[in-house]
């Protein structure tokens, strides 16, 4: 854990206790800080003693140093605005941390897409000669984790960076930028504000320059440096690495690359271990294969931007998607079917995207429930698997937030996993 010494004898008010924000609490208590709660959700009080309870009418603001929010919670909330009227700096775990002063050197991703992969890259590179661990929007609560590690490797998201003012990264590391969360951040200027603060206080920052709001950020970051997929001479052969397909790997690659070799690691010691490396679980990850079928578990695309990348990195697509549609739904990506052969929908988006995708010439079918639309999938799938264009990918990229069905995206993988796992061969 974390410790707080900035903290003690000061009062916070933390709001919405999720697993974040309980290591907050634990880390707050430890180093003699006050500490106030608060949770919409009755159960999520449970076990934590009543003194502690605090509605908002009954706040002692003037005594409170900070209120710290869970992630979700957005600008708009009344215990938000009330805090900003009130003169109260509103933060979140992963400035505690930043105020804690870490030894570890820090390591910052953000981007609409890919920071996940590029997290686990960079910490699965430095772990190969140093003491690395990694946490933020990823794994462990940033409280959570340990002093006595070389490097601190955190994916942040916009909600987070919205909060960190003492965030201090040695490498920051901006991947791309595509309309997303813009009911939580009411404006894609809000969005793009969010995902720069991640620069300001860094020492060494790395941009991609592949998307316009991306490109207008290094502009204003002259020391930056840029990174693009689009260049000819990459420092590594995308093709050595066959788990990391698709351009978006090579921009994934090429960000961990970069930040790698700033902080001084040699070029053959990256290289080795981005060969090496296996990928995500819910980021287009090989399931199975059945009769020579690829089965690809991307959960992870919770928007359509995410699953432009598996689109373009798969032939012959029988594409599962849906869950609870983003604004926009799929027009961002209108244009990226030509390797779906055919699409089953499931889930609050089903109508609307059958309808969409119809339109534009694909086969469709629309399903409940992503198991009825993996059986489907399946069927389909195997009945292809001697067409001359060659065998079909069955692909789980719901283009859709998963809450519609599931807690999250992960457990919206994981039951794909255990559906595909269950499969007949025959």
């Amino acid at each position: 854990m974390i410790k707080l010494p900035f903290s003690k004898n000061k009062t916070y008010y933390v709001v919405g206790l999720g697993k974040s924000n309980r290591c907050a609490i634990d880390a707050l208590q430890a180093s003699e800080a006050k500490v106030l709660i608060w949770d919409d959700n009755p159960k999520n009080l449970e076990g934590y003693d009543l003194d502690l309870v605090c509605e908002l009418a009954h706040v002692p603001w003037k005594k409170i140093s900070a209120l710290v929010v869970a992630p979700g919670i957005p600008p708009s909330h009344i215990i938000v605005q009330t805090a900003v009227e009130k003169g109260v700096d509103v933060i979140c775990d992963i400035d505690l941390f930043a105020q804690s002063n870490p030894k570890s050197k820090i390591i910052g991703i953000t981007g609409t897409n890919g920071k996940s992969t590029v997290t686990a890259l960079i910490h699965h590179i430095l772990s190969a000669n140093a003491k690395s661990q990694m946490g933020g929007n990823i794994g462990r609560p940033v409280l959570d984790l340990d002093v006595n590690v070389d490097y601190t490797v955190l994916e942040l998201s916009s909600y987070q960076l919205n909060r960190t003012p003492h965030l201090k990264c040695d490498v920051a590391i901006l991947l791309n930028i595509t309309p997303d969360h813009l009911d939580w951040h009411e404006g894609m200027d809000h969005y793009v504000e969010s995902k720069e603060r991640i620069l300001i206080h860094a020492s060494h920052k790395i941009i991609s320059t592949d998307d316009d709001y991306s490109r207008d950020i290094f502009e204003r970051h002259n020391s930056a440096t840029p990174i693009s997929t689009f260049e000819e001479n990459l420092p590594f052969n995308p093709a050595d690495m066959p788990k990391m397909k698709g351009q978006h790997n090579s921009q994934n690659m090429l960000a961990a690359y970069e930040a790698c070799r700033a902080l001084g690691v040699d070029h053959d010691v990256v290289i080795t271990a981005l060969k090496k490396f296996e990928g995500l679980p819910h980021r287009q990850y090989l399931v199975r294969v059945i009769n020579g079928i690829p089965y690809i578990n991307d959960s992870k695309a919770t928007n359509a931007e995410a699953s432009r990348a598996a689109l373009r990195s798969f032939r012959n697509i029988v594409w599962i998607l849906g869950g609870k549609p983003k604004d926009g739904g799929l027009s961002a990506i209108e244009g990226d079917f030509a390797n779906v052969q055919k699409a089953y929908v499931y889930g609050e988006a089903a109508e609307d995207f059958a309808k969409f995708l119809s339109v534009r010439g694909i086969e469709v079918e629309a399903n409940n429930t992503m198991d009825e639309a993996l059986r489907s999938a399946h069927m389909t799938a195997q009945d292809l698997r001697g067409e001359p264009s060659g065998a079909p990918t069955v692909l789980l990229s719901p283009a859709c937030a998963s809450f519609d069905q599931y807690k999250n995206f992960e457990e919206r993988g994981e039951h794909f996993v255990k559906m595909v796992a269950n499969l007949s061969d025959e």
